[in-house]
């Protein structure tokens, strides 16, 4: 094999690098400028790190970065009402709520989370006692729509809210459908109330959870949490009343007390 001289090493050398760099520009690099007073290597080194290549990764700009402790957060007021929407007065396009809807969701999820940082666990509710929960909050703004939405009457749904408001989402329970009791608790709330009826001979009405008297006008609905809620007969319909109470005396005494003061 004829050797190569050296002067056509060279240019050899230099002829595979421009091709190289012609088919894969990927691999060529721009020409680095020097800073003042220094070298091109001086310009791809950061002082008191590695180079990037021997480090593997990228070299970040350090210049306007500041150091040292964040400032302090401003004081968090969690009792402070924030109005979130008020500045809002266009309505939102559909399907979302009305404006006035989406205000009163937010204040009572901001009441929600205020009961929660403060300790109160909240009582587990289904679909139509959340509904009604919200409409009790609302101060009963939006009672046709959530009648609309459950498939309610107005009155109806004005004797589920006067129930949530009395009984929480038990009382909600016992007031939406009957529902199956324990004969032994209907027997025993019976003879509860037996010395206080108007007409003890008269007979009592049993369905299911409910303990009717209709000479009294009194009604007693045994709840899922086993408490009993008073009903009173006012204008010819069973409305719920203030006083629920396990010991079913005590309800029945609350229900005649109500007839009382309304008529």
């Amino acid at each position: 094999m004829t050797p190569i001289p050296p002067h056509r090493r060279a240019t050899t050398a230099t002829t595979a690098t421009t091709v190289a760099s012609a088919e894969h520009p990927s691999r060529t690099r721009p020409p680095v400028e020097a800073p003042e007073g220094g070298t091109a290597a001086d310009a791809r080194t950061v002082p008191g790190a590695p180079p990037a290549e021997a480090a593997g990764a990228p070299v970040l700009p350090t210049q306007g970065v500041r150091t040292g402790a964040l400032p302090p957060l401003p004081p968090l007021d969690l009792h402070g009402a924030v109005p979130v929407l008020d500045a809002v007065t266009a309505e939102p396009p559909a399907p979302l709520p009305e404006l006035a809807v989406l205000r009163a969701l937010v204040r009572d999820a901001a009441r929600r989370a205020a009961a929660l940082l403060q300790g109160h666990v909240p009582e587990a509710h289904d679909t139509v006692a959340d509904i009604v929960r919200f409409t009790v909050g609302a101060g009963g703004d939006h009672l046709e729509t959530a009648a609309a939405h459950l498939g309610l009457t107005p009155l109806r749904i004005r004797h589920l809210t006067a129930a949530y408001h009395h009984g929480g989402p038990h009382g909600a329970a016992a007031c939406l459908s009957p529902r199956p009791a324990h004969p032994a608790a209907l027997a025993g709330a019976e003879a509860a109330i037996r010395p206080l009826r108007p007409s003890p001979g008269a007979p009592l009405e049993r369905h299911r959870d409910r303990l009717t008297d209709p000479p009294a006008g009194v009604q007693l609905r045994h709840g899922p949490d086993g408490r009993w809620y008073p009903y009173a007969d006012l204008h010819g319909t069973w409305q719920p009343v203030a006083g629920p109470h396990g010991d079913p005396a005590r309800a029945y005494r609350a229900a005649r007390l109500a007839l009382r003061q309304r008529r």
